[in-house]
């Protein structure tokens, strides 16, 4: 008689990191983080949104245009401190859990922007009040340093690997409706009371929402269960015991890469998506509450495509379709910015949807592929650190170039040749990215 073998049972780590991978598990983890990305980007685009408000209430310039740029300076500050907070949020997600990381970076997001909210104005205080302004939007840019690098890291080991493109897809999705969610919060508080009201005091009531969002996506993230990958490197002991000191000696050719990608992806959002509500209305004259309605709810419409977008990701590669939107973005930016500059309603609408459609393949495409850029031992600290010296690159001082472009040249087409400018960069290093290393064994590295 044959005899059985008794197989061993599964160890506690793997029974858990099984567990993560549930269909179940997945779809909550994904919703969980794209819920967190929503917070994160809503608190950290209102300042963009706002910006024509903020302006006044904040800074003292005779010269409207002169102000604008000062304010749009102050909004790229908020960029300066993502790699410190990329260090930081990456050390804490690849040693404590990519969960940790997560449930700190929104919580410190939501006090930042509350704090905005509560600041004194210039009439107030004088010059302390853009110094105030300026350390809560370096606060804000620590946090955004660790939210969309880790909850796409998060995502892409929990998601299992043919489905990969389509749950990531949720992080940018998350980051577009918060996007949208502020734009859209500024044109209705507009058109509610009226642009009086919104520069007296209207401006401030977006910012103070920002803590009960935060505390609703924190309820809703502590009640996951860790990375599975995560989970299986320390069951392991097979934790980077220093990722920065990894990543420079062993990754560093996927960090520039990701710098590299990261800034044609925020240029080419921040200019043609941000800074696009303040173009329109002082480049080209639409009423604020017109620009910043149709924006949102543009993206609204265009961001739940995304997954959709990622899912051909999964089919026809990351790379491949990352390159169509970057060519799309070259092909299609300057006849869109011609068409707005027609003036009427249904030019903008159609010329916005057009502009925006590239950006909608970037980014449901361009979050999964930055995760599979490195492996699994300092991937969150390598995803960002790389991400967030790209955005400060292409998004943090993207707007601020491109209206310094269109006021030093007069040239209305100006920062629609930035954003081709920044395609041709991502077109171009794509020829040097790989194969996805997000499923490759990691033993032997040191």
């Amino acid at each position: 008689m044959k005899r059985s073998v008794r197989q061993p049972d599964d160890s506690p780590a793997e029974t858990a990191a099984r567990g993560s991978r549930t269909p179940s598990t997945v779809w909550k983890t994904a919703l969980a983080g794209g819920a967190g990305s929503v917070i994160e980007y809503y608190d950290f685009s209102l300042y963009a949104n706002l910006a024509i408000f903020v302006s006044a209430a904040f800074l003292s310039r005779a010269d409207p245009a002169t102000a604008i740029l000062d304010t749009l300076a102050v909004f790229g500050s908020g960029f300066l401190l993502r790699p410190v907070g990329a260090i930081f949020f990456g050390r804490l997600g690849d040693r404590r859990g990519r969960k940790t990381a997560l449930l700190a970076s929104v919580l410190l997001m939501g006090l930042a922007s509350a704090a905005v909210g509560l600041l004194p104005s210039y009439s107030s205080v004088g010059v302390l009040a853009p110094v105030l302004l300026l350390l809560t939007r370096l606060l804000q840019g620590f946090c955004a340093g660790g939210e969309a690098s880790g909850a796409s890291t998060y995502i892409a080991e929990t998601a299992p690997a043919r489905l990969r493109g389509f749950f990531g897809a949720f992080t940018p999705a998350g980051i577009a409706l918060g996007t949208a969610a502020a734009g859209g919060l500024a044109a209705a508080l507009t058109a509610v009371l009226g642009e009086e009201a919104m520069h007296a005091w209207g401006w401030r009531i977006p910012f103070l929402l920002s803590l009960p969002l935060s505390f609703v996506v924190l309820y809703l993230r502590s009640r996951l269960p860790e990375s599975a990958q995560f989970t299986e490197n320390a069951a392991r002991g097979e934790l980077a015991g220093n990722p920065l000191r990894h990543l420079l000696a062993h990754e560093w050719r996927a960090v520039l890469k990701l710098i590299l990608l990261a800034f044609s992806m925020t240029c080419t959002a921040y200019v043609g998506h941000i800074y696009l509500n303040t173009y329109l209305v002082k480049q080209l004259g639409y009423p604020a509450g017109e620009a910043l309605g149709a924006n949102a709810i543009i993206t609204v419409v265009l961001a739940v495509l995304m997954p959709a977008a990622a899912w051909l990701s999964d089919r026809f590669g990351r790379r491949r379709v990352y390159a169509f939107s970057m060519a799309g973005y070259v092909v299609l930016t300057v006849p869109a910015f011609l068409w707005m500059a027609r003036g009427d309603g249904l030019s903008l609408v159609l010329a916005m949807t057009v502009s925006l459609l590239p950006w909608v393949f970037a980014q449901a495409v361009g979050y999964p592929l930055f995760t599979e850029l490195f492996g699994s031992r300092a991937r969150m600290s390598g995803v960002a650190l790389g991400f967030s010296l790209g955005t400060i690159l292409g998004g943090g001082f993207g707007p601020y170039l491109a209206q310094f472009l269109l006021t030093t040249t007069g040239y209305g087409l100006a920062p629609a040749w930035y954003m081709i400018a920044a395609a041709a960069i991502g077109l171009a290093t794509l020829r040097f990215t790989g194969a996805s290393r997000l499923d490759e064994p990691e033993g032997g590295l040191p």
